[in-house]
This record gives structure tokens, sequence and C-alpha cells, in this order.
């Protein structure tokens, strides 16, 4: 919803001419061996397309080609969707990307470059330390200029660490226009947090915001920052039980209204909830919480109306490996990953 499909076709001869149909009807202008739609609307799903070639010695008319039309896809370079139908994601790797699945122990930061990777692990029994999982982008994908960094420090340095330039990537603070913080986390027994980023050297115009509401108001205030156009891709339980929670607006995005989802949740059923929101067409754009209490909040986003169910996998396995080849390699984002109970780890996937 909202690119465009591109068709073509082959043909040899000379002296060719090309018209293509939808839906039997010729299309003005649609003359040469490729025809690119305008950005598509939920009422072209279903549409046909032909074309018939011509020259002075006769005519073939194409089989049809059928048009089928998704749930919005996020503006290319927007940073605020967990790279959910992503230029790096889409796709998928055949081969699978090698990165790594470790531990970000209290007090120091971790960068990839070019790379993307999930947000921070929910962990039960949180002691002080986070786990992640990071993907190298195939070569094909580098022009992208995607890295992204993990950082971990006591809680009363938190908006220091936003601002420094030792955190982010080639001089560039995480609070900088080209980046977007994808996870956060607050662990109060410890006085320490915790946070994820994105940053591309080909996006600008992120501007960050910080804000504190009570748990029952959250909803709310969530849902008037879809009104204004901002995305909330963090969120976290702080040190009195209120919900801390990091919002963007971008530049090229000022006017569209989004509508949230905001679900509360245990570990054993955090899949299905995510799962759920999926189905209703949210992207997934925020999960966090407070392991000690085994409460989480997932964040789902989507533009007003576009309830289109969206593509949703969850993997429960002992590997990264076993993650890369049921996500990654068939174009799903890791919009959040919990290591459960029995130490298993689940990655939730959407497109």
């Amino acid at each position: 919803m909202g690119l465009t499909a591109t068709f073509s076709v082959n043909a040899g001869g000379s002296s060719i001419h090309y018209q293509w149909k939808k839906n039997g009807i010729a299309i003005p202008g649609a003359t040469t061996a490729a025809y690119t739609t305008p950005a598509t609307q939920f009422s072209d799903t279903g549409a046909t397309f032909t074309v018939t070639i011509s020259n002075s010695f006769g005519s073939v008319t194409s089989n049809d080609a059928k048009l089928t039309i998704t749930a919005r896809a996020p503006q290319p370079g927007d940073l605020r969707f967990q790279q959910v139908d992503a230029a790096s994601t889409v796709n998928g790797y055949d081969n699978g990307p090698v990165g790594v699945s470790t531990d970000l122990p209290g007090r120091m930061t971790m960068y990839y470059s070019p790379s993307i990777g999930t947000p921070l692990w929910l962990t039960p029994g949180n002691t002080g330390a986070w786990f992640l999982s990071q993907f190298y982008l195939p070569n094909s994908l580098s022009n992208l200029g995607l890295s992204v960094g993990y950082g971990a420090d006591f809680y009363s340095s938190f908006l220091t660490d936003l601002t420094s330039t030792k955190w982010g990537s080639g001089g560039n603070p995480v609070e900088s226009t080209n980046s977007v913080v994808t996870s956060l986390d607050f662990e109060p027994p410890y006085t320490l947090f915790a946070i994820s980023w994105i940053q591309s050297s080909q996006s600008s115009g992120f501007q960050m915001y910080m804000g504190t509401a009570s748990p029952s108001n959250f909803p709310s205030v969530a849902a008037t920052e879809g009104l204004y156009s901002h995305v909330i891709t963090a969120v976290s339980y702080n040190d009195t039980g209120q919900v801390e929670y990091l919002s963007y607006g971008w530049q090229k995005d000022t006017s569209t209204i989004y509508q949230t989802k905001v679900v509360t949740t245990g570990s054993t059923t955090i899949a299905q909830a995510a799962g759920q929101l999926a189905a209703e067409g949210y992207i997934i754009t925020a999960i966090g919480g407070s392991n000690i209490n085994d409460s989480y909040i997932l964040v789902g986003t989507r533009v007003q109306g576009d309830t289109m169910p969206r593509p949703f996998v969850d993997l429960d396995t002992t590997t990264g490996t076993e993650a890369a080849d049921k996500l990654m390699n068939p174009g799903y984002a890791m919009v959040g990953v919990i290591q459960a109970s029995n130490g298993n780890i689940i990655y939730l996937g959407e497109r």
C-alpha cells in the first residue's frame, strides 16, 4: 500500500509498439516495455495487467499479471519502524547474514556497521546485563549507511549519554537527527539503564521527544503522540513505576495521523499479543517493561485506517542461526526478542 508496482516484458522484433491495460482498459501513455503504477491504494488489489505488443507483422497479448496490495510500508529511510519493510530487511538474505548474539554488561557501548540489529532482549531476572542480536548487512546493502549501537550506563547519566559524542557512530550522538533509539530499559535495582539505536548516513530530520506517564494514562498519551505524527520507539518502567518513553517526529512525515494501541502482557503471552497487533495492521514499534514484575508493554503503530493484517512470525529457539533462517531470509524484521524462563529465545518478526 502506497508504493508503486512495476511490470515489464521482453519482446524481440522491429518497430515494436507496447500498450498496457489495467483490467482490460488501456492505460494512457503506458506504451513502453515497462509500466510503473502510481502509488497503490487498497482498491488496486486484485487488478490484472496485460500488455499488447505489436508491429507491422501482427500483435500478441501477454498473460494476465495480478497485483496484490498488502499493508502500507513505511517511507524509505524512516528509521522509526524497527526496519519493517525497509530496504535492509524486505528482500531477505538467501545465505543468512553473519552476526553475533552477545551480552552487553553494564556501563559500556557496542557499535556495528554496516548492520542492523534487534532491540535489547527482554530478559527475566536481569542482573545488570543485557543481550542483543546483530546482523551485518550484505555488501549489496552497504550503501544504506546503516549502523546499530548498544549502550548501558548509570541512570543518572542517561541524558548526558544521549548527547555524548562517545556514543553513536562517527561522532554523531544518539540524539542526532540521523538516529533513532529502538529500545530502552531501566533497571532500578542496579541504578542502570540500557538503550539500542540505529543510525543512517542516508537519513536525517528525526526529532526525539521524551515523556513520562502513569501506566493507566499511557495509552491516551500514546494516542496523542500519533496525532502529532510522532512514533513511539522505546518504552520502559522507571524506578517509581511510571512509564518512560521516547518518540520521534520526522521532517519528511509531518502530517500523517498515526493510530496507536498499547498492550500490557506477561512474558508467557507476549508472542500472542504481538501477533494480535500485527493481525490488526499495527507495526510493533516499541517493546519494554519490567522483568521483575513480569509486565511488558507493547506499542503498535499504524497509519490511521490501515487495518490490513501484517505477516507475523514468532520463533522459540536456542540459537540465533535459526532466527536468521526463519525470519531474516524471508524478509521479516525482528521487532522484539524475549528470553523465556527456560532459557530459550523467542524472536518476534513482522513485515
